[in-house]
């Protein structure tokens, strides 16, 4: 027997039964609630967060003597120590005085809450202009309550120099780093891949198994490394040529493909976007494939990667204005205390202490104790890492930034542009994933920053971006860890029971997406689909047009 509600009530009247009740609104969480809602089933989603998103979610703006930036989602134990000029160096607390530097303006009162900043607590993290995940967000409407901005310049880190990657063919052939062979052998094998994943794609438009329409022109998406010139009439030979070898790892493949060291470095973790150093072919040429559509789809100045205005934070929210639109009940400051899944039509007691009886279920995955940590740093700074560009990404290959390095480092720039922080100041995200909990988890990021920021009135190590170049101050940083999810999580014992896992290591948002899909499936079928193309609708539908009003001048 369920207990009863205690005597204090419940402080939201809510509904006291449903078909499925959604614990949590973190960007797995909230894509299942707004496809099931789509789906016409009564959907309840409790969060006992003041926000949206959970780990997915942002920082809250805070007072200077709670730290400035605070998030439930970060334990103590996970936290590293607060740094930056704005943070006194013996107590760890934030300055109050010097925090006036963080204001908008000097009006402001230095006791309050910073004002105009939105932190991403799972940053960096990318969405590519043709990955699957775009076109959900097009599929699902929740494209329309949320905007983009491209990132300007992909650069690579190597023996202390940071190098910018050629985003179109124009770049390979202006570039002074690379001996004549390399621009040959780079060129020729991304007009490889270019052809193949055109014909992919083509392939998936004709099945209608893509919401992209089928009369596209064969080099519009990617048309960077396409055009007349880059099409091939050996296309047999190209695809031959492509062909990995059973459980070929991607450095492997790009030797064979005739890659300088730092070609492959920059092909695997800068457009491929994996991060480890053993990541096998077969996926990574498929990522290759996605990122290469992705470039100039949405215009001819668009890069591939995107990073959404006002945070990645806004993405889970998107999806829950979705869910509501279609019926769906949110209730934030309202968790689970208690759940019963033992029967068919189970129940569960909120935090308030109400009874709410559902048919499903979708619940947090717990947190792994072992594993891989995915480890976060972000920074204000006062001013770009290089003056010319607001958005832009460094990646540090495994083992290019500290020995025991053994996962990609990707550090993001932001600026005000995309309205995450106040004009003059710039966001600095980094992360990595530590396998080793013997050694520090923090080394890694550390040596980053050496060469990117300043930390202190005096730094030793020059920038990366060159010897001339001011790195700019960190006025306030912050670092933490957690467990990374894993798509192994969602198993559950109970076929009326989905568990949803944390972030995992992948640079994207496909991961969480992955995870909300095989949720779905888990608890609807396999044969089920997340927000199938309405009766009547044309397969042919891209979503072009409204991605296009998404990205920002």
């Amino acid at each position: 027997a369920m207990p009863a509600n205690d005597a204090r009530g419940d402080e939201f009247d809510l509904p006291k039964s449903c078909d499925v009740l959604v614990v949590g609104t973190a960007l797995p969480q909230a894509v299942l609630a707004a496809a099931i809602a789509r789906r016409g089933e009564r959907v309840v989603c409790l969060d006992a967060g003041t926000s949206y998103g959970d780990a997915f979610g942002a920082f809250a703006a805070t007072t200077p003597a709670r730290g400035l930036f605070a998030s439930d989602a970060i334990d103590g134990e996970n936290a590293w120590e607060t740094f930056g000029t704005c943070v006194d160096a013996k107590t760890g607390r934030v300055d109050e005085t010097a925090s006036r530097r963080l204001r908008r303006s000097a009006n402001e009162d230095a006791n309050a809450p910073a004002r105009g900043y939105s932190i991403d607590l799972n940053a960096p993290r990318l969405a590519l202009g043709a990955d699957g995940f775009v076109e959900t967000l097009v599929r699902s409407g929740a494209h329309k309550y949320l905007e983009f901005k491209a990132i300007e310049r992909t650069f690579v880190y190597a023996d202390g120099v940071a190098r910018a990657v050629a985003s179109n063919r124009s770049d390979v052939f202006k570039d002074r780093g690379l001996s004549g062979g390399e621009k040959r052998a780079l060129m020729r094998f991304l007009k490889a891949v270019h052809a193949e994943a055109m014909r992919d794609a083509t392939g998936r438009r004709r099945s209608g198994k893509s919401g992209e329409e089928t009369n596209v022109a064969v080099g519009a998406p990617g048309s960077e490394w396409g055009g007349d010139e880059f099409q091939t009439t050996k296309d047999d030979d190209d695809a031959e040529g492509l062909r990995v070898e059973n459980g070929e790892t991607m450095d492997a493949f790009l030797t064979r493909h005739g890659l300088s060291a730092s070609l492959r470095a920059a092909v695997t973790y800068a457009l491929a976007l994996q991060t480890r150093a053993d990541c096998a072919a077969a996926t990574a040429l498929e990522d290759l494939k996605v990122y290469i559509l992705s470039v100039a789809k949405y215009g001819p100045q668009t890069g591939a990667c995107l990073i959404p205005v006002y945070g990645a934070g806004d993405i889970p929210q998107a999806f829950c204005r979705v869910g509501a639109v279609d019926g769906a009940t949110y209730v934030l400051r309202q968790g689970v205390r208690e759940l019963d899944a033992s029967t068919t039509i189970s129940a569960a007691i909120s935090t308030g202490g109400q009874e709410i009886r559902a048919r499903k279920f979708i619940v947090p995955a717990p947190e792994r104790s072992s594993g891989p940590f995915l480890v976060h740093a972000v920074c204000i700074l006062d001013a770009p890492l290089v003056a010319e560009y607001g958005q832009m990404l460094v990646v540090f290959p495994p083992l290019s930034a500290a020995d025991a390095q053994t996962a990609v480092i990707r550090a993001l720039q932001v600026g005000s542009h995309t309205g995450c922080c106040p004009e003059g100041k710039y966001l600095l995200y980094l992360s990595t994933v530590v396998d080793d909990v013997n050694v520090d988890p923090y080394a890694g990021l550390n040596a980053a920053l050496d060469v990117l920021v300043r930390r202190g009135e005096v730094s030793s190590t020059a920038s990366a971006f060159g010897a001339d170049v001011e790195k700019p101050e960190v006025l306030w940083g912050t670092m933490y860890k957690r467990r990374c999810g894993h798509l192994d999580d969602i198993e559950c014992s109970s076929s009326n029971v989905a568990y949803c896992p944390g972030p995992d290591e992948l640079a994207t948002f496909e991961g969480a997406l992955r995870a909300a899909e095989r949720a779905y499936k888990a608890l609807f079928g396999d044969d089920q689909e997340m927000f199938p193309l309405t009766e009547g609708e044309p397969k042919e539908t891209t979503g072009d047009d409204d991605m296009d009003a998404m990205l920002e001048d």
